[in-house]
């Protein structure tokens, strides 16, 4: 007669030592059995916080891409300059792509907006170095929601890996 395993749900025989789906010490003292579904609510909380950290890169880079159409349309009218307002405007549309298909591919995306967003600042640099001081502070804060977003999402994907059935949670 076939039973479920407590932990992932999968259909277990009555012989099985260890549930060969997720590793649920099916035999063991209550001691492992505690400690082991311990490290399943740390893995989910883990996921759950990457995909937390992936969401609000996400909205970072809607409202950067929007801030980038924005000012797009303010060189336009400063110094009627199309390649500079197709330059901004461009920049602005890429973001907001990577932005949605963040959700997607979150490692892939938004590593190419991190590249894309650190050459833009080499860029200005390039143009003029004071450039880069000017709103630093956010410069700083940009980057590091991306890394955050990029590290987390490495972090959950080795997670899912180890453990394929919360992946399907």
């Amino acid at each position: 007669m076939e039973q479920k395993c407590p932990n992932c749900k999968e259909e277990i025989s009555q012989v099985e030592i260890d549930c060969e789906n997720c590793g649920f010490p099916l035999s063991g003292t209550e001691k492992e059995k505690a400690i082991f579904i311990g490290r399943q609510i740390s893995n989910k909380s883990k996921i759950g916080d990457a995909k937390e950290s992936q969401e609000k890169a996400q909205r970072i880079l809607y409202i950067i891409g929007g801030f980038q159409i924005i000012n797009g349309i303010l060189v336009y009218f400063n110094t009627k300059s199309i390649v500079d307002v197709t330059f901004y405007i461009t920049l602005g549309i890429l973001l907001g792509v990577f932005g949605y298909f963040s959700s997607k591919k979150p490692i892939l995306f938004l590593s190419l907006a991190l590249i894309l967003i650190l050459s833009y600042y080499g860029l200005l640099y390039l143009i003029n170095p004071e450039f880069i001081l000017r709103g630093i502070l956010w410069k700083v804060v940009i980057i590091g929601f991306l890394c955050y977003g990029i590290w987390n999402s490495m972090e959950a994907q080795q997670l899912k890996k180890k453990n394929k059935f919360l992946d399907k949670e």
